[in-house]
């Protein structure tokens, strides 16, 4: 179930069915660029990098990390150098001035930069009160189909719940 936000209490942000996605097509090159800035590091670095600065919420497969590096060395956005046997990328002059150019496009990256503070344990607590929350309304939907005065009841509590959570998140 996806909100306007891209939130799916199933998997987390920008969740599609049948896979898990936590960011939008484009996203994680940004992260990555900006962790190459920081400093060079081999795929398996990035990788391990980002699934700390997540706080393990978010893990990425090296089918995902290791064809963005692909792309950004194809772009010149990053170059190669050797360690060893291991490929050691390094932004580019052309990869900073992209990521300079469309840093205030990035929407996405600068919510994820407050990441780094969130209580990741409050976070689950909560996403655990939401599904338990929303099992309730589902049965108590169920019952309201079956009667008149349950049904008004029912879309009574769900109007007054939708305007009490924009106030919440509004104030």
């Amino acid at each position: 179930m996806m909100n306007r936000d891209g939130f799916d209490f199933g998997r987390g942000f920008g969740g599609h069915p049948g896979r898990d996605r936590f960011f939008k097509k484009g996203n994680l090159q940004f992260i990555i660029l900006k962790m190459l800035k920081e400093e060079p590091k081999h795929g398996y670095q990035v990788i391990k990098d980002l699934e700390e600065r997540f706080k393990g919420f978010y893990a990425p497969s090296p089918g995902s990390v290791y064809p963005i590096l692909q792309m950004l060395e194809d772009r010149d956005f990053v170059s190669i150098s050797k360690d060893g046997n291991k490929k050691v990328y390094t932004i580019t002059d052309e990869g900073e001035a992209f990521l300079n150019e469309n840093i205030d496009q990035d929407e996405f990256t600068k919510r994820l930069e407050g990441f780094q503070n969130v209580d990741i344990k409050a976070m689950e607590d909560a996403r655990n009160q939401l599904r338990d929350l929303f099992k309730e309304i589902m049965l108590a939907g169920r019952e309201a189909v079956e009667d008149d005065e349950k049904k008004a009841k029912f879309e009574s509590f769900i109007n007054e719940t939708k305007e009490k959570a924009k106030n919440l998140y509004k104030n």
